[in-house]
């Protein structure tokens, strides 16, 4: 402006004419992250599901026998903590509240684990059970590169016998 009060058109100011965007250009990504090559070739080669959901999957147990599995695999947790190697600070709660307990709801789950595990003991069937709902062993079955031989085939159906019959005792046990 003059004095005079007149607008003086000129040159825009520097400021306006930077882009308004600044900093690194944004990556266009994918809208679905699949993760990394070999994490895609795990997933497709069956080595990343568990044991119990593959079963299911497969057609080797029904819907009831795999929610038996997880809900053992649950009682243990809540008696044992999840299995796994970890370290912890006891004395630390990290942050959070310690939630009063309740002790009859506990007791319940408590009682309702010790049946199961009593059952299964019984039927001889404790171990195996245990291996592959709550410690997610890998039957051998389930890997794609094993080969069919008379005797693997005999181990196989054994192995499944034995899977459904124990999850079969949960289930009458849960109805």
């Amino acid at each position: 402006m003059s004095s005079s009060g007149d607008i003086i058109v000129g040159k825009p100011a520097p400021s306006s004419s930077l882009t308004r965007r600044r900093g690194r250009p944004k990556i266009e990504r994918p809208s679905i992250d699949t993760g990394t090559p070999e994490l895609v070739m795990k997933r497709l080669m069956g080595l990343t599901a568990e044991s119990l959901d593959l079963c299911l999957e497969r057609g080797i147990i029904n819907p009831e026998q795999h929610w038996c599995g997880i809900h053992l695999r649950w009682l243990y947790t809540l008696r044992h903590g999840a299995p796994g190697v970890r370290a912890l600070d006891p004395t630390h709660l990290g942050g959070f509240e310690n939630k009063l307990d309740n002790s009859l709801w506990r007791q319940e789950r408590e009682r309702e684990y010790l049946d199961a595990l009593a059952r299964l003991h019984e039927s001889k069937h404790a171990v195996h059970i245990m291996n592959i709902c709550v410690f997610n062993e890998r039957l051998k079955f389930l890997d794609l590169k094993v080969e069919i031989t008379t005797q693997a085939y005999k181990e196989i159906e054994t192995s499944i016998n034995n899977l459904r019959s124990g999850l079969d005792i949960l289930i009458s046990l849960w109805k």
